[in-house]
């Protein structure tokens, strides 16, 4: 099963980032269009960095609020998918800015160590367990066995299995994005990662 290993649990400073955020200085009317995408943009560390791109950030970041705002999957099961997919992945970014959308839903530190355990955690329900093995295969095999595809579609519709499988790619990609360039965490998603820790991003 995918898992970082155990000294993952413990944060660690970022990187310096290898793209610059966008200054206030050089914004144009396309720069402000995408800071604009999200209400906390002009304060948020990868609308600021995607904003050096936003030919490629506009389309974006409108998608990726489509699966933060309009998903058809229920938001417990969405975090739950998100948190997996960025731990498995070791991206602290992501990791520690859905710490703090999730807590605002209601999870709490047993289940972000139940996320770090897998879906071996006694602490899940049969469906949640189904959606972290579904997680970890798409990250091993980028498909889902027979079995758990008909497990996970006796509980969820068509559209919220192509919702779901669309947001372990998208934070599967982001991973990729955030780790490569090094995008900085904002001080309050550092103070919930010391709190509860965070993955150790790969070596560069």
């Amino acid at each position: 099963m995918m898992t970082p290993d155990s000294r993952a649990t413990v944060d660690i400073p970022d990187p310096p980032p290898r793209i610059p955020q966008i200054t206030e200085a050089e914004h144009t009317d396309d720069i402000r269009e995408v800071l604009a995408i999200f209400e906390a943009g002009a304060n948020n560390n990868i609308v600021k960095t995607f904003a050096q791109h936003p030919a490629l950030a506009k389309p974006f970041l409108t998608y990726n609020r489509y699966l933060l705002r309009n998903s058809t999957l229920p938001v417990r099961l969405r975090q739950i998918t998100i948190l997996r997919a960025t731990w498995v992945r070791r991206t602290p970014y992501s990791w520690s800015s859905h710490l703090r959308m999730s807590m605002k839903i209601g999870m709490t530190g047993e289940d972000f160590e139940a996320v770090k355990q897998g879906a071996d955690s006694p602490h899940w329900s049969e469906l949640e367990r189904l959606l972290i093995t579904a997680v970890d295969q798409l990250g091993e095999r980028s498909t889902l066995t027979d079995a758990t595809w008909a497990a996970l579609s006796q509980h969820l519709d068509h559209r919220q299995m192509l919702d779901f499988v669309f947001t372990v790619g998208t934070y599967t990609l982001l991973a990729m994005v955030f780790n490569a360039a090094g995008i900085e965490r904002e001080p309050e998603l550092r103070e919930l990662a010391r709190r509860f820790g965070a993955p150790e991003p790969p070596s560069t």
